[in-house]
């Protein structure tokens, strides 16, 4: 039997587990305390679990939204490294959008994406979303700053 994909939401409890994650996947990450910070009322946080035959599990990454009344923003989306490229991110993000429309009545969902990670915004876009502006000198970078591209997704009319 092959290893199953799960997405279940997280709580403080999994900080632990989320924060290696945070500090291999991106050249930037976000300290614990920030990590820590979005398991408030107004945030909702997925993680993507892999369960092997002998019924353990293993965190390989989360989602994590903000929202406020019909509009959510995805603030973070990681996938360990050693798990990426097999359509985990693609699963993880299907899954977390509509949970948020099906359970928090969400219209739009919002996010901000570097505009050097072609591959994030390729996924994005095969999603649904669409380019609806950039931030300039937005994300810092080795030589100084890089520009955000702003995306949405509506849902429902």
């Amino acid at each position: 039997m092959a290893a199953t994909a799960m997405i279940k939401p997280l709580t403080i409890d999994n900080l632990g587990s989320m924060l290696p994650i945070e500090q291999a996947a991106h050249a930037y990450p976000w300290s614990e305390a920030v990590l820590a910070s979005c398991f408030g009322e107004r945030y909702r946080v997925f993680g993507l679990f892999i369960e092997e035959e002998a019924g353990q599990s293993e965190l390989l990454g989360y989602a994590i939204y903000q929202f406020l009344f019909e509009e959510a923003t995805l603030m973070n989306i990681c996938i360990n490294p050693s798990a990426q490229g097999r359509g985990l991110g693609n699963t993880l993000l299907s899954h977390s959008m509509q949970t948020l429309v099906d359970d928090a009545a969400i219209e739009v969902v919002f996010l901000e994406v570097r505009q050097s990670n072609q591959a994030a915004i390729a996924l994005y876009q095969k999603l649904g979303f669409s380019i609806d502006g950039e931030r300039k000198n937005y994300y810092e970078t080795a030589d100084g700053r890089e520009t955000a591209v702003l995306m949405s997704k509506r849902f429902g009319a």
